[in-house]
């Protein structure tokens, strides 16, 4: 019984892949880059896309290859933690430059 329940745990799939975290972080960053371009400047702007851009391009980490005792390992664990924290502090980062924006 242990044994089914330990492997039945150990195959869970998760929500929101790592993939797709680091797409919505990267996207949303993008957005707030081209927000920014209208509150602020043009150096801000280009360092928000760029920072988004690598987000984006982090996006190919494969998650779904890879091994159970991969997806169980602390380092997965803490990146699929910071891709939360970024794909949602990415968002309220649009939502904060679209309220500025809306306010001017």
């Amino acid at each position: 019984m242990t044994n089914a329940f330990v492997k039945f745990f150990m195959k869970k799939r998760h929500i929101i892949t790592i993939e797709n975290l680091h797409l919505i972080a990267g996207f949303s960053l993008i957005i707030s880059g081209i927000l920014v371009y209208f509150i602020d400047c043009l150096e801000m702007a280009l360092s928000w896309a760029i920072f988004g851009a690598m987000y984006i391009s982090m996006s190919d980490i494969g998650e779904s290859d890879m091994s159970i005792e991969k997806l169980n390992h602390p380092n997965h664990i803490i990146r699929r933690l910071f891709g939360y924290v970024g794909a949602g502090l990415g968002v309220v980062l649009v939502l904060f430059y679209l309220g500025k924006l809306a306010l001017n």
